[in-house]
Order: C-alpha cells, then sequence, then structure tokens
C-alpha cells in the first residue's frame, strides 16, 4: 500500500482536542499499537488563505459541502521576513478523502504594512500556469494562520499523525497589514490520522486506541471566526 490511493488521495480523520495537555496527547500517540515515531522534526507551520469576497469557500465547508477546494500559500519557520521556498497549495476534499496539488513560488516577504498586492505580485511572478492563476485572480488574501506541528509515522509506514498546537490567526486586510492583534489559542491540539487504502481496512486497534470523537474542525473556518471575520 503507497502512502496515497491509485488517485493521489488519502483519507483523513481529524480530532479537536481540548481537554487534554499537548504532552498527555503525544504520550498516546508514541504508545500506539501501530508504534509511531517522529517522521520529522518540528516544524512551525504558517499559511496565508484565500477567499472569495463573499467567502464562498467558508460557506462550503461550514455547508458541508462533500466536494470543495481551500487555496493557500504555505511556508515554515518566522512568520515574518523574506520566505525563499513558499507553496501554493489547493486542499481537495472529496467527501472523506484530501489530496493537494502544490506549485513553488518565487521567494515572498511577509512584513508588517503589506497587502493582497504584495501577495498577488509573489503569484504573478512564480510562472504558474494561467489555468492555477487565473481563477486566483478572483480571491483574495482573508486569513494568516500559524501553528507548531510534530510529525508521526507508524512503523509499517502506513499511517501517519500529525499534532498541531499553539494555533494562532491574524486578520489579513486588504491594505497595510500589521499582524499585532491575533488570536492565540492556547487550549486546542488538533490531531490528524491520514491512511491510505480502502477505508474499511483501517486498523480499529489504530484509530480506535485514541480517546477522542471524530471533529470536522477546519482552522481555516476556527480562524476566520476567532479574528472576527464572520
Amino acid at each position: 500500500m503507497s502512502e496515497r490511493d491509485e488517485n493521489g488521495f488519502r483519507f483523513e480523520r481529524k480530532y479537536h482536542v481540548q481537554d487534554m495537555p499537548f504532552e498527555a496527547i503525544e504520550l498516546l500517540v508514541r504508545r500506539n499499537p501501530a508504534l509511531f515515531r517522529d517522521a520529522y522534526p518540528k516544524r512551525i507551520v504558517n499559511n496565508i488563505y484565500f477567499d472569495t469576497p463573499g467567502l464562498r469557500s467558508l460557506l462550503e465547508n461550514m455547508d458541508g459541502i462533500a466536494d470543495r477546494t481551500k487555496a493557500r500559500i504555505r511556508w515554515y519557520g518566522p512568520m515574518l521576513g523574506e520566505h525563499a521556498k513558499p507553496v501554493l497549495e489547493f486542499k481537495l476534499k472529496r467527501g472523506m478523502v484530501g489530496a493537494k496539488n502544490s506549485f513553488r513560488l518565487q521567494p515572498l516577504v511577509v512584513a508588517k504594512g503589506m497587502g493582497a498586492a504584495d501577495v498577488f505580485r509573489c503569484l504573478e511572478e512564480s510562472s504558474l500556469p494561467e489555468s492555477v492563476l487565473g481563477p486566483l485572480r478572483s480571491y483574495e488574501p482573508v486569513l494568516l494562520n500559524r501553528y507548531h506541528r510534530k510529525y508521526f509515522i507508524s512503523a509499517d509506514r502506513l499511517y501517519r499523525i500529525t499534532l498541531d498546537w499553539q494555533l494562532e490567526f491574524f486578520r489579513f486586510m486588504k491594505h497595510n497589514n500589521a499582524f499585532a492583534s491575533g488570536r492565540l489559542d492556547r487550549d486546542s491540539t488538533v490531531v490528524e490520522l491520514k491512511y491510505s487504502g480502502a477505508i474499511d481496512r483501517i486498523d480499529e486497534r489504530v484509530a480506535g486506541y485514541f480517546p477522542f470523537r471524530v471533529t470536522r474542525m477546519s482552522k481555516f473556518v476556527t480562524g476566520l471566526h476567532s479574528i472576527g471575520a464572520v
């Protein structure tokens, strides 16, 4: 079994945990029968999310539309500064499976005072196919978020888990962003279990080991609500 299914999609189970310390959650992952170990070093993940002026992506998510797409720019490390390897990602959701289409961008400078024009200048200079860039012109940056992430992989390499915590959200305005009044969620950890193959093949000893309830928690939706954008 490969990391992704034959169409490039993976099944995903997400848990939004608010009543357990991060250290206890990590201990549960390491004690799981699938024998999870560190897959990559811990990183800080940063995203600029796009949506239409009417917040179509947000409404599709809140309405539970099965087939939907979110656009974002992602980079790792400090939030502010010049970032040499940002990536434009389209996160595809098709029912219970998900995938990503990614495009490497030119360096992006994220700094106080920047606006939407700076983001689109990076996109325009990145030699993106018109089939990608064209639809994005009807969108705008609406949210910047960041969080700490740890990565784990099972001993048989069939299952992956990410732990995200210290979630922070900033409104992305059209002009002159200060990034000074973000909303920090110190109490939440987002646990995401990803696996490939038929959904009925998942080993319930792996998923059932966690005492968490599966949720539809979206950092994009949570962020827009936390900053008062909706």
